[in-house]
C-alpha cells in the first residue's frame, strides 16, 4: 500500500493535490478556533469509518486521522490545516504534519504528568486501552508501525512506559523502535508487555476489549511486562565485563509496584489497589495482605525470598507516594454510593459487587470501586429474587407484634445507605427469646463479620476500632449502658467525628469521621437516657415456649437456604427507594428524618400499604418516649411537683427547685447516685429532660435577667398537645 501521509491529488485543496508536496503550502497549528468544517469525504475513498482528533498539550486541535473501510480493505488518510504560501484562505488538506509529528494523547499525557503511560499501535488500540487501563494515558504515534521514527517522542521524558505490542512480527518490532525512541526522549522506565498465548495474528487492545476483558486483567497484562534495559551511552569506553549484582530486595518490590494504583482517603491514610487474577483489590497499604501479595510476586518473578526491613522500605516510600502522588478518593466499606446507584460488597474471594438502581440490580464481576475489606469481614451471599419479605424472612423474626417485624425490615434498608443517619436497633426479651440468635442472623444479612456479635467496647477508643473495621456495630446481651457508651453510639448513628491518639506518637491522631448502623441487645430496658431513645427502635422479642424451641443446626440451615432471598429482596426495597426517595414527603419530621423518608420510599418495593411503615414508627416512637420519661426521676419529679403543689405555674431558682423536688420525691430517691446534689448538676439534668416533659405539657424556661430563675408550666388539659413522640435535640 502507498503511503497513506503522502500528499493526494492535482495541487488544489480538499483532496486535489499535486502528487508532490509543495512548499507552497504552510502548516497551521495549532486550527484556529474559526476554522471552517474539515470535510466529511475524501474524493476518492468516500466517508469515513472513524475518526482520530489529535490535539496539541493545551488541548487545542491540531488535525486528524481519517480511517476509511472500502474494497480494497482499511486505508488511514491524515486531514490538517494549510494556508497558501502566497497568501489566500486557508483550507483543509489530505496531508500529514511535517516530521517530528505529534503523538495521539498529547493532551492526556500533559493532563495526568505523573501517571504511567501505555502505547498501543494504531489509535483504535490506544481508545481500546484506555477504557481498560484506566489509571494510565494510552496514546500511539501516528501513521502504523513503520513511522515510529517521524513522532515527537519528547513528551515522554520523564515518564514510566509500557508498550502493549500487537501479537505479530511488525508488532514486536513496532515495540523495539519504540522502546529505543522513548530512552532517547529521556523516559524514567520502558517495558513490553507480551500479548497471550494462543491469541490471533495481530491481537492488540482492541481486541483485548471485544473479547470482554477486565480492566484487572488488563493490568495483569501490563503489570507482567518486560523491563527494556537502557541503552549503554555511546562513547563509553568497555572494559572487562563486570560481574553482574544481584538487584537489591526493595528494588525488586518497587519494580513489582509499577503498576499499583495508589491513593489515599481524607485522613490521608494511603490504599493501594492491585490485579489479583481476573480482578481488583484494594487493601491499606499498612496491611498483611499487600505483603503477601508482594511476597508472592517477588518470588514468582524472581525467585526472591522477601525480608522484613525491604517490605518495610518499599511500603514507607509507598505511603509517601499515595499521599503526594496519588489520587484523593474515600473508602467505602460494605456500601457505597455513586451515580444515583448504591453498591455492596460481597467481599468474596472475586471481589464482587452489588449495584443497586432505580430499575433494578445486578452483580458486578469487575469493578474499580473503592472497597476496603478488613480481616474480619465475612462473605455476603449474592441475592435472589421471587419472594416477598414477608413470606422468606417473617419465620426466621420472633417479635412479640406485626409493627415490630415491620420496623426491622426498615432498620435492615436505611442500613444499606452509604451514609448515615442510621437508627439504633434494640432488641430486648427476656432470657431464652433468642436475641443474639436473631442478632447474628440479622448480621450475616447485611455485614457478615467474625465474631458477628461482641461484648461491649471497654472505651471510645474500642468502639472506634470496631466501627472502622465494620460497617455495622453489634453489641450482645448488655446489661447497662453507660452515659459515656450511651453519648457514643448516639454520635455514631447520627454521624460525627471521633479523633485519638495515635500509638506511639505524642501529636498525630487517627480520625474517624462517619456513621454506621448499630444492633444492641439485652433483658433491661437500654434506651432510656433522651437522646438514646430518641435514635433508637425498640423491638421486643417473643418468648420461645419449650415445645417450640428447635436444634439450632436446623435453623442455620434453614437460614442458609432463605438468606440470598431475603437479601433480594431487600435490594428490591433499595431499588424502589432510590427510585421514590425524590418525590417523597414527609408530613412531619422527627430526628431521624433521613430514615423515615428512606423507609417510606421504600414501602412499594417491600409490598406494603403506603403509610405502613410510619404508622409503625410513630407508634413506637410514643413507647420509647412513654419509657424514657417514666425511666427519667426528675422528669417524673417535676410532673409530680406541678400537680401535686402548682399546678399550672412555678417560677424560682435552681436551689429553690432542688429543694422542692426533694420533698415531692423523698429521702431514698434523694441518695441515689444520679440524683443531682447542687443547683448546677439540676441545670444539666433540666436540659436532657426538658423534651420529655413537652410531651406532657410541661415546658421549662430560663431567666436570665439580673437573678438567674426557672419558669415551669403546665398545660390545661383543655390546652394540652395530643400525646406524640417528642424530639430531642
Amino acid at each position: 500500500m502507498s503511503d497513506p501521509f503522502a500528499p493526494i491529488g492535482d495541487g488544489k485543496p480538499n483532496g486535489q493535490a499535486p502528487a508532490v508536496a509543495s512548499p507552497q503550502w504552510t502548516l497551521i497549528v495549532p486550527v484556529p478556533a474559526d476554522a471552517s468544517a474539515p470535510p466529511a469525504r475524501h474524493p476518492k475513498l468516500g466517508a469515513y469509518s472513524a475518526r482520530w482528533t489529535y490535539r496539541a498539550a493545551s488541548g487545542d486541535v491540531l488535525g486528524y486521522i481519517l480511517r476509511f473501510d472500502g474494497a480494497d480493505g482499511k486505508q488511514f488518510r491524515p486531514l490538517a490545516y494549510y494556508a497558501p504560501a502566497g497568501g489566500g484562505a486557508p483550507v483543509w488538506r489530505w496531508e500529514a504534519w511535517a516530521a517530528p509529528r505529534p503523538l495521539y494523547g498529547c493532551d492526556r499525557l500533559a493532563a495526568r504528568p505523573s501517571a504511567f503511560v501505555a502505547v498501543c499501535e494504531g489509535e483504535k488500540a490506544a481508545d481500546a486501552a484506555t477504557r481498560l487501563l484506566l489509571d494510565f494515558v494510552c496514546i500511539t504515534s501516528p501513521n502504523g508501525s513503520k513511522s515510529a521514527a517521524k513522532a515527537d517522542w519528547s513528551p515522554l521524558r520523564g515518564r514510566d512506559v509500557t508498550i502493549w505490542r500487537d501479537a505479530d512480527e511488525p508488532g514486536l518490532e513496532y515495540a523495539r523502535k519504540v522502546a529505543e525512541l522513548c530512552y532517547a526522549a529521556g523516559a524514567a522506565s520502558v517495558a513490553i508487555a507480551a500479548p497471550p498465548k494462543g491469541v490471533k495474528e495481530g491481537w492488540d487492545a482492541a481486541d483485548a476489549e471485544v473479547e470482554g476483558w477486565t480492566p484487572a486483567r488488563a493490568l495483569d497484562l501490563i503489570g507482567a511486562a518486560e523491563p527494556v534495559e537502557r541503552p549503554a551511552a555511546e562513547g563509553v569506553k568497555k572494559g572487562k565485563p563486570k560481574k553482574e549484582r544481584r538487584a537489591r530486595q526493595r528494588d525488586v518490590f518497587m519494580e513489582l509496584t509499577r503498576y499499583c494504583v495508589l491513593w489515599h482517603g481524607p485522613d490521608y491514610e494511603g490504599f493501594v489497589t492491585f490485579p489479583v487474577k481476573d480482578h481488583l483489590e484494594t487493601w491499606p497499604l499498612r496491611s498483611s495482605a499487600l505483603r503477601r501479595w508482594l511476597a508472592t510476586r517477588a518470588c514468582e518473578a524472581h525467585g526472591v525470598v522477601p525480608g522484613g526491613q525491604a517490605l518495610e522500605d518499599v511500603t514507607r516510600v509507598l505511603e509517601a507516594r499515595a499521599v503526594s502522588e496519588g489520587e484523593q478518593r474515600t473508602p467505602w466499606r460494605r456500601v457505597g454510593a455513586r451515580d444515583d446507584c448504591l453498591f455492596i460488597d460481597l467481599a468474596d474471594s472475586q471481589w464482587r459487587a452489588v449495584k443497586i438502581t432505580a430499575t433494578g440490580r445486578e452483580l458486578l464481576d469487575a469493578h474499580d470501586f473503592p472497597f476496603v475489606r478488613s480481616p474480619r469481614m465475612r462473605e455476603l451471599c449474592p441475592p435472589l429474587g421471587g419472594y416477598s419479605i414477608n413470606d422468606v424472612f417473617r419465620p426466621f423474626a420472633n417479635v412479640a407484634h406485626d409493627d415490630d417485624f415491620i420496623l426491622i425490615v426498615a432498620w435492615l434498608v436505611a442500613s444499606f445507605r452509604e451514609r448515615g443517619p442510621y437508627p439504633i436497633l434494640v432488641l430486648n426479651g427476656e432470657q431464652g427469646s433468642g436475641k443474639s440468635c436473631f442478632a447474628r442472623r440479622l448480621r450475616s444479612l447485611l455485614d457478615p463479620s467474625s465474631p458477628p456479635i461482641q461484648g461491649p467496647p471497654k472505651d471510645e477508643q474500642a468502639l472506634i476500632v470496631t466501627a472502622q473495621n465494620s460497617h455495622l456495630i453489634a453489641l450482645d446481651n448488655l446489661s447497662h449502658i453507660s452515659p459515656e457508651l450511651s453519648d457514643g453510639l448516639c454520635r455514631l448513628s447520627t454521624g460525627g467525628g471521633f479523633p485519638v491518639r495515635a500509638l506511639h506518637t505524642d501529636k498525630d491522631e487517627n480520625i474517624f469521621d462517619g456513621a454506621r448502623p448499630i444492633m444492641i441487645n439485652g433483658i433491661p430496658s437500654l434506651a432510656d437516657r433522651p437522646d438514646l431513645n430518641e435514635r433508637a427502635i425498640i423491638v421486643r422479642l417473643a418468648t420461645i415456649a419449650e415445645d417450640k424451641r428447635r436444634p439450632e443446626d436446623e435453623l442455620d440451615a434453614e437460614w442458609a437456604e432463605a438468606r440470598p432471598y431475603v437479601f433480594g429482596a431487600i435490594c428490591a426495597a433499595l431499588s424502589a427507594a432510590l427510585r421514590n426517595v425524590g418525590k417523597t414527603k414527609l408530613a412531619r419530621s422527627s430526628r431521624m428524618a433521613d430514615f423515615e423518608k428512606w423507609s417510606t420510599a421504600a414501602e412499594p418495593g417491600l409490598g406494603w400499604e403506603p403509610g405502613t411503615f410510619s404508622r409503625a414508627y410513630a407508634s413506637n416512637r410514643k413507647d420509647n418516649a412513654e419509657s424514657a420519661f417514666e425511666s427519667d426521676i426528675i422528669a417524673v419529679a417535676i410532673r409530680d411537683f406541678m400537680v401535686q403543689e402548682y399546678s399550672y405555674f412555678w417560677s424560682g431558682t435552681a436551689t429553690e427547685l432542688l429543694n422542692k423536688l426533694g420533698l415531692v420525691v423523698g429521702e431514698t430517691i434523694r441518695q441515689m447516685r444520679v440524683w443531682p446534689k447542687t443547683a448546677q448538676a439540676l441545670g444539666n439534668c433540666l436540659e436532657r429532660c426538658a423534651p420529655l416533659l413537652r410531651g406532657k405539657g410541661i415546658t421549662i424556661e430560663r431567666k436570665h435577667s439580673g437573678v438567674r430563675s426557672i419558669n415551669i408550666s403546665r398545660a390545661r388539659e383543655s390546652d394540652a398537645p395530643p400525646a406524640q413522640p417528642v424530639d430531642f435535640p
